[in-house]
Order: structure tokens, then C-alpha cells, then sequence
């Protein structure tokens, strides 16, 4: 099983979020809705030659498909 990393303990260092456990969920939707196809490009990339991660990953899973809007 492949597990990912949510990088949410940065966002404290940036100043974005005062807890790690305060997910910021808007602007996690916000985010995958604007880069979450490129990612997926990436994934795709990186993995060429290699077992890829399972799908949905997290993000398809809490918001649906990347292109989608609410």
C-alpha cells in the first residue's frame, strides 16, 4: 500500500494555518480544482515504467474529479 503525505505541518511554517490538525479543507479544494489535473500529469509521468498509485488518490476521493467545479 502506498501512502502519501499531506504536507499540512508546512502550511504552519508558512503561516497559512496556526494548527497542523486545522485541515484546511477550502483551500485544499481550492487547490486540486486549479493543479489537480497537473498533478495527476505528473503522477502519470513519474510512474512510467512503475507500479502507479492506486486510484482515486486523496483528493479525487474528498472532491471529486479536478476539472470539476461545485
Amino acid at each position: 500500500m502506498m501512502r502519501g503525505y499531506d504536507f499540512f505541518s508546512e502550511l504552519v511554517d508558512a503561516g497559512i494555518v496556526e494548527d497542523r490538525d486545522e485541515v484546511p479543507r477550502e483551500l485544499a479544494e481550492e487547490t486540486w480544482r486549479r493543479i489537480g489535473n497537473d498533478v495527476l500529469a505528473y503522477m502519470d509521468e513519474v510512474h512510467i515504467g512503475f507500479r502507479p498509485p492506486g486510484r482515486p488518490i486523496w483528493a479525487e476521493r474528498k472532491f471529486g474529479p479536478a476539472n470539476a467545479r461545485r
